[in-house]
C-alpha cells in the first residue's frame, strides 16, 4: 500500500513512468497498472491445495539439518501433492514459520572455504606426467597433480604408459611392439598417445634399434645443429668456401 500511494503521489506530480520505475525499483508494467487503478486491488489468493495432508512429513523434514525445500517438494509431489513448485515451496516456508522451526537450511549452513590452488598449465602437466611426485619441488603443483591422478583414471593410465616408455629408453631394452599394441587397444581414448603410437609403427624397426642398440645419431644431430648456427652467422655475406673453412676449423661453432 505504501508503494502504491508513493506511485500515485509521483503520478500526480507528473513524474514519467520510467523515472518512477527506476527510483522505486519496480517494473514499468506494475507502475502502469497502479496508474490505471483508483484504489489498490486486493492480491489474488492462490488456489487451494492438499498441503495440509503432508504437514507432519514436512515438519519432520524441516527438522533435519541441511534440508532443501525443493527436495521436500519433490517428495510430497510424488506422494500426491496437487500444487505447483512455487506454491509448494511457499507453503513449506509458511509451515516452517508456523511451527517456529529454526533449523538451518542447506543454504544457511556455513561451509568451509576451499583454498585456491593455481591449476597446472597444459605444458607443465605434460612435463610432470612422467615424473615421480617426489621429484616435483613445488608442493602446490604436486598436490594439484595428485588430485588429478586421484580423480581421473585415464590420466593414471597415461602416466603409467609414459613412465614405461621412458624406462625403455633409459635402460635400452623393452618390448616397444607390446607397448604400441596396448595403447592402440586401450578402452580409453588416449588421443595423443595413440597418434604417437601410430607414428612409431610406421618405422618400427628404427624405433626398436634406437631403444635396444647402444649407438645413436645424437652426435650427427649435434654437428648438423653446429653447421646451421654457423650458416646463420654468415648468411648472405660469404661463399661456400668460407663456410667450409669455418666448419672444419671451428670446434664449438
Amino acid at each position: 500500500m505504501d508503494t502504491y500511494l508513493k506511485v500515485k503521489e509521483l503520478q500526480a506530480s507528473g513524474t514519467p513512468i520510467n523515472r518512477i520505475a527506476t527510483d522505486l525499483k519496480m517494473s514499468r508494467n506494475t507502475v502502469k497498472s497502479y496508474f490505471n487503478q483508483e484504489s489498490l486491488s486486493p492480491r489474488k489468493t492462490s488456489t487451494s491445495t492438499n498441503i495440509e495432508v503432508y504437514t507432519d512429513l514436512i515438519v519432520a523434514r524441516l527438522n533435519e539439518n541441511g534440508y532443501k525445500l525443493i527436495d521436500i517438494f519433490r517428495e510430497i509431489k510424488e506422494l500426491g501433492y496437487t500444487g505447483g513448485r512455487t506454491q509448494g515451496c511457499y507453503h513449506i516456508k509458511r509451515i516452517k514459520e508456523h511451527h517456529v522451526i529454526t533449523t538451518l537450511g542447506c543454504k544457511e549452513i556455513a561451509r568451509p572455504k576451499i583454498p585456491y590452488i593455481k591449476p597446472l598449465s597444459s605444458r607443465k602437466l605434460a612435463k610432470y606426467i612422467g615424473y615421480s611426485l617426489t621429484d616435483i619441488t613445488d608442493h602446490h603443483e604436486r598436490f594439484y597433480l595428485q588430485t588429478l591422478l586421484d580423480n581421473i583414471a585415464e590420466l593414471r593410465i597415461v602416466r603409467k604408459l609414459v613412465q614405461i616408455f621412458k624406462t625403455m629408453l633409459a635402460r635400452g631394452c623393452g618390448n616397444i611392439r607390446r607397448w604400441i599394441d596396448f595403447v592402440k587397444r586401450s578402452k580409453y581414448k588416449l588421443a595423443g598417445l595413440k597418434t604417437f603410437a601410430r607414428g612409431l609403427s610406421r618405422d618400427i624397426e628404427a624405433v626398436e634399434n634406437g631403444i635396444n642398440m647402444r649407438w645413436s645419431n645424437g652426435a650427427v644431430e649435434g654437428h648438423v645443429n653446429r653447421i646451421k648456427n654457423i650458416k646463420r652467422q654468415m648468411y648472405g655475406r660469404a661463399s661456400f668456401e668460407l663456410l667450409r673453412k669455418k666448419v672444419i676449423l671451428s670446434r664449438s661453432g
